[in-house]
């Protein structure tokens, strides 16, 4: 996510998320240094399920990770038409299988990080579908964040990173929002507020199939 989009809230080789310039960023929207490495002695704390990768490879859906805090569906802002985002999912598909993530995760983190809206922009300049940053979009090669499938692929590398990096799917999706380094800090989801409304807002879309 990007930090501050919402008020509460491979198949392939990752060869280009894997390059230095992007190895600076801390999440689509922070710039700090992302700092070790999670093997380091960093563990998630209990209560977080380990994702086996491999099962989105092979077309299964790992089951849905657990977290304390998941927004109920009153809270989840209502999908736009099937027909509008009809062209933006077939990008988002592609993305999905092309980088091994979970079935429909991909969808619902651009349901909650811009409603499907191609033209979004936060207040602090995030852009695009998956909310990239200006030096987050370069870092990951993409050259105009307002391009459906570009910013769609470009939040899909980065996902699958944070992924591959944390083993979690809870701790993935915290480090888009608040970025890898807070995840390491915390030893898990940062307790501040907006994160884990964030992380439970993607897993509710995600397991209640609000955006399918």
């Amino acid at each position: 996510m990007i930090r501050f989009l919402l008020p509460c809230v491979s198949a392939l080789a990752l060869v280009a998320i894997s390059q230095p310039a992007l190895a600076a960023q801390s999440s689509p929207s922070a710039e700090a240094p992302i700092g070790p490495s999670v093997d380091e002695g960093v563990s998630p704390p209990p209560g977080f399920t380990l994702v086996e990768h491999r099962m989105a490879a092979a077309g299964q859906l790992p089951p849905v990770p657990r977290i304390n805090l998941v927004a109920p569906r009153a809270t989840l802002r209502p999908s736009i038409t099937r027909q509008a985002r009809t062209h933006v999912l077939a990008f988002i598909r592609a993305a999905e299988m092309r980088h091994a993530l979970p079935l429909g995760l991909l969808e619902a983190l651009v349901e909650v990080e811009s409603a499907f809206e191609p033209g979004a922009i936060s207040r602090a300049g995030a852009m695009g579908l998956s909310q990239l940053m200006p030096a987050t979009a370069r870092a990951l090669g993409v050259l105009n964040p307002f391009d459906a499938r570009a910013n769609v692929d470009g939040g899909a590398r980065y996902l699958r990173a944070m992924l591959d990096r944390f083993g979690s799917i809870n701790l993935a999706l915290a480090a888009y929002n608040a970025g890898p380094g807070a995840v390491l800090r915390s030893r898990g989801v940062p307790a501040n507020g907006e994160t884990p409304a964030y992380v439970g807002k993607v897993l509710a879309a995600w397991s209640l199939g609000v955006v399918r």
